[in-house]
């Protein structure tokens, strides 16, 4: 089921470009690709499969991970061919994700709405989204992340909307990793976001057909 991205009113789009040396842009397709031939593993309180169509929903903290990538939501609709995972939509408040790229940089982001398009390695923030890498971050409305391509587009409908950007300084003695000042929303020590561990279900865990 092809997903497009929409178009966004030309004044109101930020492009990272290659030429500009964006950070954002270091090439992800290796860590990627890798990750998509590792089992997928997805924990949460309730799950309806329609094996027929290959889609599963989910709702209650759920966790997913496979490989490097590592996303939680209150809500997940994951679409599956051929055993492989095509798209997951996540809702959540927020919706998490967080992935190595080829270099062992750990990219993350967190939003209301996280589309993430493993084959065509995309993935789009909505609502309050947010982006980290290294250091830096990318504050937006909507962030739509084409690993692929290489290129970041953030922006907004008219009204207002405005891009933030904040790029760390690099130097010798930075960790690669570094924490941005007020960093992305990440999921608890128990991957469970929002949650008291004593007030959340024992979640059902599954390693086989999503």
């Amino acid at each position: 089921m092809p997903c497009r991205i929409p178009p966004f009113p030309l004044r109101l789009t930020f492009l990272f470009l290659l030429s500009t040396g964006g950070w954002l842009l270091m090439p992800m397709a290796g860590a990627s690709q890798a990750d998509r031939t590792q089992p997928i593993d997805v924990a949460a309180n309730e799950k309806v499969t329609d094996y027929k169509n290959g889609t599963s929903i989910y709702t209650g903290n759920v966790i997913i991970n496979q490989g490097s990538l590592h996303a939680t939501g209150s809500k997940a609709t994951l679409y599956v061919k051929d055993g492989q995972l095509v798209r997951a939509v996540l809702e959540g408040s927020p919706a998490t994700f967080q992935e190595l790229d080829d270099k062992g940089l750990l990219v993350k982001g967190d939003a209301n709405n996280a589309n993430y398009l493993a084959q065509e390695q995309k993935v789009i923030l909505t609502g309050n989204a947010h982006l980290f890498r290294q250091g830096d971050t990318l504050d937006s409305q909507q962030i739509n992340y084409d690993m692929k391509a290489e290129v970041v587009q953030a922006g907004g409908k008219a009204g207002g909307e405005r891009v933030h950007v904040v790029i760390q300084p690099r130097g010798k003695n930075q960790t690669q990793n570094a924490e941005p000042s007020t960093p992305a929303s990440t999921p608890s020590s128990s991957g469970t976001p929002n949650a008291s561990p004593e007030k959340t279900p024992k979640p059902a865990s599954e390693t086989a057909r999503p």
